[in-house]
């Protein structure tokens, strides 16, 4: 053990032989915080501690695998009774031998997301709650919410200001009852029930706090309210608790974890002994000065500065390009130059704020031949909602695309079950007839479904005539699609469907809409056959070829925890990085900026920030202003050009004015003088539009505003049309030009 503790550097030594008491461990980016904390927990297995007296959390499965694995290297026990694992697995092994004082079964069964959706299925129906007015997904989140609150149904009742709050807080009560009655609990109750059970019964915490004489946590600055509660009580008699984390990379507030966790460590556990981990074992010393300067700008830290005996490096390439198409296909100019210096394809990667961006990036590299993968998502044209509206595309392209028509004719529901769409393919087949083109024959439809079905499936093929009849008509693609996408009200769907997940998939839809108007522009007019066939090419996946390494392409939450030899982070704009839903309070601006942090400090030896001057947002260009971070980053680490496309005439360019261009003051004067752009009119949440208006749709014509609700992304207009009746329209896709 002398040996291995020889091995670390002071700052790591002081920390893993800290003294007993409460330890925080502030460790940067790169600085061997996993290395620390297996070797505190030998060294505590050295130094008399038992096995079975330490508790060490993580946030994964495969970390605590990892950590057991190291330790075991470590103390050459393979066998020893660790309580290593996540807080829910923690929480899950504590319930089980105490279920009974909570009045839980001992056998409880862990409902997951999949069995949560059934119950509340089951829910909704006992309680006659329209699964159409309130969504199934968005109770549940809105259970998930309350629980990581510690609301109970009463105590969420008392706060319920809506008649939705109040329908949702039924649907809790009713949820809790039927998960007792299955004898389960879901995962949220894992933590939640564990903190009960402690809190009311002293004699179990008493027995946990005794038992496990140091508590230790990775990653603590992801750790939530409940969490450092748990925390809290598990260490109560001992008092050592043993923490490592970043709250310099603390990302993840959108999901319930809390910096203050960290930067308030000292006043819920008082007597802490305060470490600092900044030599950096990752990057070259110029990336780590451009890091160092841009999270010094956030006010809410505990401080430190990295640094690294590696070598200086070459300066961070920050590039204007003229917008996101030329942004893309520099991408790959990139990577052809980095493999003519000698990398690998594989030592590349591609970062971005949002799923959405990679599109453009996916295509570039599919045009040229260059095997990538996207991590930690699926491709552009596989995910869900970019497949249903494809569908429905192609449907409206070719009315005998049964495959299609089986995807989504039930997509967002129609009550249209399997036997309903058997019966009517097989009535297609019989009379050679294309399943899209029975809406002309319903006395078929109706001798082949029943009454009730065949109106159900005569709806949707009367709409699917629609777009076809507009097809014909020469409608632009992009104009089709946004039609679609409001005839069906794939919005609303989405929202519903998956609350969580809304905001991200709303964004790809936008993205697919995007490429619609680049096609539009780029073929001169162009069909929606042509739009199809262009995608179907571009989707191909014979560009890839194993065995070669593939570019990474991944958003940077993804990345948190990887490095790479090469990093080029894409999109540094205002709007994106920071994002514009964050951008509207100061601890918003914190976090993007922590996450700009965690992009820069992934790379090991090189970095490209790119922008773009102009990017499409709801299929037309807006102007795009540089993020406000890159102005952070001192000019003399970088390496600053503006691309010249020949659109205009770049003005000359010198050292002062090149980093007076990316400065703070010089983005808000450029912000106060250009148009607000929609993603401005969203954050500062104003709406263009009133009851009573007169406004005019492309596709549906003249309306009277009859109301207007939510605001920014979540605006949404309802419009009685002249001669399409009432329709629920979200402006961000579908837009509506006021009259009045």
């Amino acid at each position: 053990m002398t040996d291995l503790l020889e091995s670390l550097n002071s700052a790591q030594r002081a920390a893993v032989t800290a003294p007993d008491g409460p330890v925080l461990v502030v460790a940067g980016a790169g600085s061997g915080k996993t290395r620390v904390l297996t070797t505190r927990v030998a060294w505590l297995l050295e130094h008399g501690v038992y096995p079975s007296q330490v508790l060490a959390y993580t946030f994964t499965n495969r970390a605590a695998n990892q950590m057991k694995e190291r330790v075991a290297t470590l103390v050459g026990e393979t066998n020893a009774p660790f309580w290593i694992g996540t807080f829910h697995a923690t929480g899950a092994r504590i319930l089980r031998s105490h279920a009974d004082r909570l009045g839980l079964a001992r056998d409880f069964a862990i409902y997951d997301t999949d069995d949560q959706k059934r119950l509340l299925k089951n829910v909704f129906a006992d309680l006659n709650v329209d699964a159409k007015q309130f969504a199934i997904p968005a109770a549940r989140a809105a259970i998930s919410t309350w629980k990581n609150e510690d609301d109970s149904p009463e105590q969420a009742r008392s706060k319920a200001k809506t008649f939705v709050e109040e329908t949702y807080v039924k649907v809790y009560e009713g949820y809790q009852k039927a998960l007792r009655a299955c004898k389960a609990v879901d995962f949220d109750d894992l933590i939640l029930e564990t903190v009960h059970l402690l809190e009311t019964c002293d004699d179990v915490r008493d027995l946990y706090a005794g038992k496990f004489r140091h508590v230790l946590v990775d990653e603590f600055q992801d750790t939530n309210a409940l969490q450092l509660l748990l925390v809290r009580l598990l260490s109560s008699v001992h008092g050592n608790v043993f923490v490592v984390g970043d709250d310099d990379q603390s990302i993840y507030g959108w999901r319930g974890a809390r910096v203050e966790n960290m930067l308030e460590f000292e006043q819920h556990f008082p007597g802490t002994h305060l470490y600092r981990l900044e030599q950096n074992y990752r990057s070259v010393g110029i990336i780590l000065d451009a890091a160092n300067a841009l999270i010094a700008n956030n006010k809410r830290r505990k401080g430190k500065n990295l640094w690294t005996e590696a070598a200086r490096g070459d300066p961070i390439s920050v590039e204007e390009h003229l917008d996101a198409e030329d942004e893309a296909a520099r991408v790959v100019e990139i990577v052809r130059r980095e493999q003519s210096l000698g990398r690998e394809r594989g030592d590349i990667t591609v970062m971005y704020r949002t799923n959405a961006q990679s599109r453009l990036l996916e295509d570039a590299l599919r045009r040229a031949r260059v095997p990538h993968q996207v991590v930690g998502s699926v491709q552009f044209y596989e995910r869900r909602e970019i497949r249903d509206l494809l569908a429905y595309l192609k449907l409206t392209a070719n009315p005998a695309d049964e495959v299609s028509l089986q995807r989504i004719i039930n997509q967002p529901k129609r009550k249209i079950g399997d036997t309903t769409v058997s019966r009517l393919l097989a009535c297609a087949r019989e009379h050679a007839i294309a399943a899209g083109d029975l809406v002309m024959r319903s006395d078929l439809l109706r001798d082949a479904l029943g009454p009730a079905a065949a109106q159900r499936v005569l709806q949707f093929l009367g709409q699917l005539a629609a777009w076809r009849r507009d097809a014909a008509d020469g409608k632009p693609v992009p104009a089709l699609l946004e039609r679609i996408i409001a005839d069906i009200q794939y919005e609303a769907f989405l929202r519903d469907d998956e609350p969580e997940t809304a905001l991200g998939r709303l964004e790809n839809v936008a993205e697919l809409l995007n490429g619609a108007h680049a096609f539009h522009e780029a073929a001169d007019g162009g069909t929606l056959v042509q739009f199809l066939e262009q995608i179907a090419l571009v989707a191909d996946q014979d560009a890839i070829r194993d065995g070669e390494g593939a570019v990474r392409l991944m958003t940077v939450h993804t990345a948190k925890g990887l490095e790479f030899p090469v990093v080029v982070v894409t999109g540094c704009e205002d709007d994106l990085l920071p994002h514009a839903t964050s951008s509207d309070t100061a601890a918003g601006v914190e976090e993007e900026r922590r996450l700009f942090y965690v992009a820069l400090t992934r790379a090991r030896t090189r970095l490209y920030l790119l922008h773009a001057a102009r990017r499409r947002r709801y299929g037309a260009y807006e102007d795009s202003l540089p993020s406000r971070f890159l102005g952070e980053i001192p000019a003399e680490l970088c390496e600053r050009r503006q691309i010249d496309h020949g659109w205009r005439l770049p003005p000359p360019r010198t050292a002062s004015a090149d980093a007076d261009r990316y400065s703070a003051s010089a983005i808000a004067g450029r912000r106060a003088r250009s148009p607000a752009s929609s993603w401005d009119r969203d954050v500062a949440q104003v709406s263009p539009f009133y009851e009573g208006q007169t406004v005019v749709h492309a596709s549906f014509g003249a309306g009277t505003v009859v109301r207007v609700e939510g605001a920014g992304d979540d605006l949404e207009v309802t419009v009685e049309f002249l001669d399409h009746g009432r329709k629920h329209i979200l402006p961000r896709f579908a837009p509506l030009h006021p009259v009045d």
